[in-house]
């Protein structure tokens, strides 16, 4: 009887021992960090423009040192600005990934730059904003008898598509009004920019020009215009349109040129 006592008490700790052991194998990668997600930094991101529509690539990985495979492993993320319009959101289904091994992959969406900026919302278009990625992974660890999720955030610096637009002096040369001025857009553009300039007199253009500038940096410019006998034009008029989008501003000539 005594014998039969003590193998079952052998038995009982043998079991305990097998579900601590399982317990703690379980637990253990989480918190010790072996079980990690590399999200995109700032510096990974890469973005492109074409057509409207802004694409951006967001690499990852996930490393799985634990004892056991990672079943059905999802991401689900969402992508807003600062003012909280979202731009983009969906689920990407990754599935298993094995014991010891690291699955890298990349985070792609995009968003409709051009129909925000048709719509009133002209912020990104000319000033400079955050993107914050909200991203969330869920799976099942130790055949699927342990269920883990987090909440991840990331936080993305986001450069105005047309950046600067100014004029930066004035001079004359004969009969001619010289007007110097510079255009910054993104990195992500290619390709040329427009410039159509008006000379005006109290509202009434007495002369043009028109140019073409490089766009993805800063490019510079000199305007020539003739000024007619007679006219004393008090301003400038710049209208310029990057790709899809246009924008114009209207600067004073100083009282010190001599017109």
């Amino acid at each position: 009887m005594v014998a039969r006592v003590r193998v079952l008490q052998i038995a009982v700790g043998v079991v305990n021992f097998a579900i601590f052991t399982l317990a703690l194998t379980s637990i253990y990668p989480f918190p010790s960090g072996e079980f990690s997600v590399d999200l995109p930094s700032p510096n990974d991101v890469e973005w492109y423009y074409q057509d409207g529509l802004v694409t951006v690539t967001a690499p990852y990985s996930i490393d799985n040192g634990g004892f056991y495979d990672v079943v059905d492993l999802r991401l689900d993320y969402s992508v807003t600005n600062s003012t909280s319009a979202e731009l983009a959101s969906d689920v990407i289904s990754i599935g298993t990934i094995p014991a010891g091994t690291v699955r890298s992959d990349e985070i792609e969406f995009g968003f409709d730059i051009l129909d925000l900026y048709e719509r009133g919302f002209t912020s990104m278009v000319f000033n400079d904003d955050l993107i914050y990625m909200s991203i969330g992974v869920s799976c099942y660890y130790t055949m699927e008898l342990i269920h883990f999720s987090a909440e991840y955030e990331v936080t993305l610096q986001w450069d105005a598509l047309i950046q600067e637009f100014e004029v930066d002096g004035f001079q004359v040369s004969g009969t001619e009004l010289l007007v110097d001025y510079h255009l910054t857009t993104s990195p992500m553009l290619s390709g040329l920019a427009h410039v159509h300039a008006s000379l005006l007199d109290d509202g009434v253009v007495v002369s043009e020009d028109d140019q073409t500038l490089e766009l993805g940096t800063t490019s510079e410019g000199t305007l020539a215009f003739a000024v007619p006998l007679g006219s004393t034009p008090d301003s400038v008029l710049l209208e310029v349109t990057v790709m899809d989008f246009e924008t114009q501003t209207e600067i004073p000539i100083p009282s010190e040129v001599p017109l």
